[in-house]
């Protein structure tokens, strides 16, 4: 540490600053607008009164010590690099500004005290509060003091938000684990943007952006709410999703940020819980943190903008400058004009918007054209939208060419990963050894649940309800639901119930678990009913007051009655300052539908929104809550509205076959008439028919038996729809289409094998796979391959080395090309890599992929036919061993290649391409080649001495493609020529050409164009 003879040193100047910014996160922290208004008040010292031991107040004073040096240890190299040039004493009388100016603010914004508060909004506050502290300061010296102001305002908002909501509990668990806390808090503060002297209003946005998105809020904990969140960028689990406009050239599952490599515009479809707003907000925090992976390395020049649409049901769409309401509201005064337009222009804004389907239908229309206007006034910005997709089609933002493809829940291995790393962060919030033994156990045990029970494999593959298995099953001593009604509602008795009691938390005198149900349910009613995600919290508060006038048993009123829902039911969230909504969708709808046919019977109602999107999941969770006449009543009344409204009967029929899931009980007659009306649906058209039929259960594994696609795509459908039972009984279904070689049908057998156990599968069915040829651009293709003992050709695209060196490649490989298409740099590969593949045939090289070694392929014995793009120098050819019988040889692109004779280690060819190779000159090498070679072709060349092919008698096909050729007279040395490819703009003495060769091929071309014609043509 930097040290300065003298009074102070600059480490004892910013442990002091740090001392006074913790005392300040201590105000923020403690909650009393009362202390935190006093500038002489010491909210450190009113926590610490709270304790009663001297032992735990000196250990509380030194975990306040340890905080104030961790801001000290950020702080630091402000002073010893970007301001390394300015005056010790100068850089001492900043430090001792910026002291000043928090100790005489005093705190009256009640703002300050809000969840969203960030950085800039403070140091605004405290400096209209302090007055000037700059006067006596140099230039710098002012430049000192207001990025030391900002950067400690930051870490002042951090360690406020990181601690446990102040309570005397608190405080015990704080110093309970205070080695802990600290290193969380330094962790924390670690993950920000690190500020330099050139930060500018860039870096705030950045920065609160990392610390307001990046946290997952886990269920079922029985901790403290400050350690119930861990950060996103540390559990984030890689999603996967496939091309949702499936056709012959479609790709298999792919992970989402490997698809954000090629695509600048993505539209991201997904059902509830699979993790799309997730999914944004790791964009958001990896873009505001500038860490996204290498392959995403253009991505860390972005500034990200979250929009999330359920907050313009009735209002208007943003204009730019309004892109930061969400995100950044307190600084959008600081915003400089036209801020976001420039990045927006030049490419530099990711544009995050969340949850189409959460706007009611009539507003899509009119969020597609304001996103189109967006999208044409600043083209190169990258743009990710989300939704359902039963609101909106593939082909919803065609116009913009967004790429589209649908979320996938986690295979089997990323369910696994789900559930350890879950399990770790349990561990991780204790330091009771006991304790992290039990959570080991717990896991363990439900991995074991998850492998021998098909049902809660189906249940774990989305994120959401995969927190709530871990969550219920720690909860419940290892105890889980059977079905998704009874998940949910296990989840209410956890949430509402039982956490409190067993952290001895006293809630509202008579506010029951039955109360909050029905008042949340009541809200979350109100909420589809009037076409809303969020409500206006004044509004939400006199819709709790109008219930409440029934529920005598309740004798708190409705502001205190909000504020405990709000604070502890873990059900509710206010996103932005005035407006609430649930903490997830599936929730509301639980609730909304239970509300429904429970305390409303609106069995009617159900039936008339049915055809509604936003209203799918509260009908198939209805059915689950309802009586068995509400039942009956309900499913009735879909399929009369089928009967009668032929143009919502399809999604009427399968909402009706969707409902078979949560339907405990059903009569034997009604449960026929919906598989009777369901069978006429198949084979399903769409990926989301397929969806409906898999969600009724396995029984429909006998229908899809007898479905017969008539193409590929029904094919597909066909597929997706039975794995999506997630039962084991699907693979001998799936096994009929193994040897169906159509390109997107093998693809969706690849994809498919995520879903089942790995082993089962590909012993079943990858084993038995038939492809002709495969192009493999995917690990879950390469893993694939060593499975397949039909497989004869590959276009591999992926890292050949990796391959290689995990003998990924089948030895009974024939052909194989290795193409790279996109990629920062070229692939290096080692061609002793390819000796194992004894029986190959063919090979090629393709795209940015350089060849060491290149001789060593002599030793292949069955190689007959090599291609080589760019990747070798013409030097190596000298080490290659004469004699060499290859039938094709095809080179392009070989700068180093002057003279045919450099390939004499060539015997006997039959077909020979030269392509682009712009130093070729000398073709005299070609009369060793005469009695065998029938295929020539080169092609872009200048100026070229072709008098060496009149010795090639027996050519059948010859290509000449460059500057138009002076004389072709060697053409009547060729008798036996049927094709010919010469430049245009060659004169054609066409009479002499054709004498003796009356069948010749006469082909024109010029690089991008050609054209043909017979002897007989005039």
């Amino acid at each position: 540490m930097l040290r300065l003879d003298g009074a102070m040193s600059l480490e004892a100047a910013l442990i002091q600053l740090g001392t006074v910014a913790v005392r300040t996160a201590a105000k923020l922290w403690l909650g009393d607008q009362k202390v935190a208004a006093e500038v002489t008040a010491s909210a450190v010292d009113v926590a610490s009164a709270r304790l009663t031991k001297h032992r735990d107040k000196r250990k509380f004073s030194r975990l306040m010590d340890d905080f104030a040096e961790a801001i000290a240890e950020r702080l630091e190299p402000l002073v010893e690099v970007e301001f390394r040039s300015l005056s010790n004493n100068e850089k001492l009388a900043a430090i001792e500004a910026v002291r000043a100016t928090f100790e005489e603010a005093p705190i009256v914004d009640s703002d300050l005290f809000a969840a969203d508060l960030d950085a800039g909004h403070l140091d605004r506050a405290i400096r209209k509060r302090a007055g000037s502290q700059t006067d006596l300061l140099s230039a710098d010296g002012a430049s000192f003091y207001n990025l030391l102001l900002r950067e400690s305002c930051g870490y002042v908002i951090e360690i406020s938000r990181g601690l446990p909501q102040f309570s005397s509990s608190a405080l015990t668990e704080l110093l309970r684990r205070d080695r802990e806390i600290i290193d969380g808090i330094r962790e924390v503060l670690s993950r920000l943007p690190q500020r330099d002297r050139s930060f500018g209003f860039d870096y705030d946005y950045r920065q609160l952006v990392a610390r307001k998105l990046d946290n997952i809020e886990m269920f079922g904990v029985t901790l403290t709410d400050a350690s119930r969140r861990y950060p996103l960028t540390v559990a984030y689990i890689s999603l996967t999703a496939s091309r949702s406009d499936v056709d012959e050239g479609s790709n298999p599952s792919t992970r989402v940020d490997e698809i954000l490599v090629d695509n600048k515009r993505l539209f991201i479809r997904g059902e509830a819980g699979l993790g799309k707003t997730t999914l944004l907000y790791w964009i958001a925090v990896r873009s505001s943190l500038r860490d996204f992976p290498d392959e995403l390395a253009p991505w860390n020049s972005t500034i990200p903008f979250l929009i999330p649409l359920r907050r313009y049901v009735d209002k208007e769409f943003p204009a730019p400058e309004r892109f930061l309401d969400e995100v950044g509201r307190h600084i959008a005064d600081e915003m400089p004009k036209g801020w976001v337009q420039g990045l927006l222009r030049r490419g530099d804004a990711i544009v995050l918007i969340d949850g189409v389907d959460e706007l009611p239908s009539s507003r899509r229309i009119e969020v597609r054209n304001w996103l189109n206007d967006i999208v044409e006034q600043f083209p190169d910005a990258r743009y990710i939208v989300t939704s359902r997709p039963g609101a909106a089609a593939p082909e919803w933002l065609s116009e913009q060419d967004f790429s589209v493809v649908d979320l996938e829940p986690m295979a089997v291995r990323d369910v696994r990963v789900f559930v350890e790393r879950w399990h770790d962060a349990m561990r991780s919030l204790s330091v009771d050894e006991e304790y992290k033994s039990e959570i080991e156990v717990y896991k363990d045990g439900l991995l074991e649940k998850l492998e021998t029970n098909s049902h809660l494999r189906r249940l774990a593959g989305y994120p959401l309800l995969c927190a709530l298995l871990c969550a219920l099953h720690k909860d419940r001593r290892a105890v889980l639901p059977e079905n998704r009604i009874e998940l949910y509602d296990v989840a209410m008795q956890m949430m509402l119930e039982r956490r409190d009691l067993e952290r001895q938390i006293s809630g509202l005198e008579g506010f029951s678990r039955t109360a909050k149900t029905l008042l949340l349910g009541h809200l979350a009613y109100w909420l589809i009913r009037n076409s809303r995600s969020d409500i206006e919290t004044e509004r939400a508060i006199e819709q709790l007051k109008r219930q409440l006038v029934l529920m005598p048993q309740v004798r708190h009123n409705a502001r205190s009655v909000y504020r405990n829902l709000l604070e502890r039911s873990g059900l509710l969230r206010e996103p932005v300052y005035g407006r609430v909504d649930f903490i997830h969708r599936t929730f509301q709808e639980y609730l909304c539908a239970r509300t429904a046919v429970l305390d409303s019977d609106d069995v009617g109602t159900l039936v008339a929104n049915a055809h509604v999107d936003q209203w799918h999941e509260v009908v198939v969770m209805a059915v689950g809550h309802a009586s068995s006449q509400q039942r009956e009543e309900l499913l009735s009344g879909l399929l009369k509205r089928a009967d009668t409204e032929s143009d919502k009967h399809d999604t009427l029929v399968l909402l009706a076959l969707a409902c078979l899931e949560t339907a405990p009980t059903l009569s034997a007659e009604l449960r026929s008439i919906i598989h009777e009306r369901a069978a006429t649906l198949l084979p399903p058209k769409t990926l989301t028919a397929a969806k409906s039929f898999a969600s009724a259960g396995t029984f429909v594994l006998d229908l899809l038996a007898k479905s017969r696609p008539g193409n590929a795509k029904e094919t597909v459908n066909t597929i997706r729809a039975i794995v999506e039972t997630g039962s084991d009984e699907a693979i001998p279904l799936i096994k009929r289409f193994v040897h169906d070689t159509r390109k997107s049908v093998q693809d969706e057998l690849f994809r498919s094998w995520r879903r089942f156990d790995e082993e089962i599968y590909a012993e079943a069915i990858i084993s038995e796979m038939t492809p002709g040829w495969l192009y493999v651009d995917d690990p879950v293709k390469a893993h694939a391959l060593t499975r397949m003992r039909n497989i004869r050709s590959i276009t591999l695209s992926l890292d050949a080395n990796v391959m290689f060196s995990m003998g990924l490649l089948p030895s009974c490989l024939e052909e194989l090309s290795l193409w790279l298409l996109h990629r920062n740099g070229p692939w290096v590969l080692n061609a002793n890599a390819l000796m194992g593949l004894a029986n190959l045939k063919s090979l090629e090289f393709f795209g940015f992929v350089e060849v060491e070694n290149f001789a060593s392929l002599r030793a292949l014995s069955n190689l007959s036919s090599i291609g080589v793009v760019r990747g070798v120098d013409a030097a190596e050819f000298a080490q290659i061993e004469p004699g060499w019988r290859l039938n094709s040889l095809r080179l392009e692109e070989i700068s180093s290649l002057r003279s045919v004779d450099q390939l004499n280690f060539l015997d006997g060819p039959t077909s020979v391409m030269l392509k682009n190779c712009p130093e070729l000159r000398d073709l005299s090498g070609l009369a060793r080649w005469s009695e065998t070679l029938g295929s020539l072709s080169i092609t872009n060349f200048d100026e070229l001495d072709l008098a060496p092919l009149r010795s090639l008698s027996n050519l059948s096909s010859l290509v000449i493609d460059g500057s138009p050729l002076r004389d072709i007279s060697f053409l009547r040395e060729m008798p036996k020529l049927r094709s010919l490819a010469i430049p245009i703009g060659t004169p054609i003495p066409y009479a002499k050409i054709v004498e003796g060769l009356p069948k010749l091929h006469v082909t024109l071309v010029s690089h991008a164009s050609q054209l043909s014609f017979f002897p007989d043509d005039e």
